[in-house]
């Protein structure tokens, strides 16, 4: 009498008799180890303090100086967005005035505390690069934006749709721009320092 093989006993079959799910199956063990030994790697290097980390858990000065980094320089990406997209779009005018004092605002915050998040980066991310990255590249971004900005709301009426369209595009790329640099400055993981 035979028995009927097993499901696991038919899987390991298909496995020794087929080299491609083999193969597979090995690659993908390959990388999950590699991955598992890359991030315990970047974790002790953490941990002994040659990288440090973006923190925004807000228990501590640090979190809470990160978090209102991000918040800030979000709060005037959304801003400029939604701004630029009402001119484009040709929203009712109070709208627009609306958005323009709002990104106004952002940009005030922005600007009466870019100082404190020089010395901020320089304090809790010490010898990481993250000052730099905010000073060399995101703030000169900032200040180009504020420039078409202030050419899209008050030579607005002198601009041609076409116009508006192509500063709106340069804007919002400059805007994409600098999310992306924010991503490399925000992109570590948290640790529990």
């Amino acid at each position: 009498m035979t028995t009927k093989p097993t499901r696991v006993e038919k899987t390991i079959a298909l496995i020794k008799n087929n080299k491609i799910y083999a193969t597979l199956i090995v690659v993908g063990l390959i990388i999950i180890s590699f991955s598992k030994v890359t991030e315990s790697f970047d974790t002790t290097l953490r941990i002994i303090g040659l990288r440090k980390s973006f923190n925004i858990n807000e228990s501590s000065e640090r979190g809470q100086f990160s978090a209102q980094l991000v918040e800030n320089a979000w709060n005037r990406m959304f801003w400029i967005r939604v701004y630029s997209e009402r001119v484009r779009l040709k929203a009712p005018q109070d709208e627009q005035i609306e958005a323009w004092k709002k990104y106004i605002d952002a940009s005030e915050i922005w600007s009466s505390r870019i100082m404190n998040y020089y010395m901020g980066l320089d304090l809790y991310y010490a010898n990481s690069g993250k000052r730099e990255i905010l000073e060399a590249q995101i703030q000169p971004k900032f200040i180009d934006i504020g420039i078409k900005m202030r050419e899209l709301k008050y030579k607005f009426t002198f601009l041609d749709s076409t116009k508006i369209v192509n500063k709106v595009d340069s804007i919002q790329n400059l805007v994409d721009n600098i999310n992306t640099d924010f991503y490399t400055l925000i992109d570590q993981k948290e640790t529990n320092k």
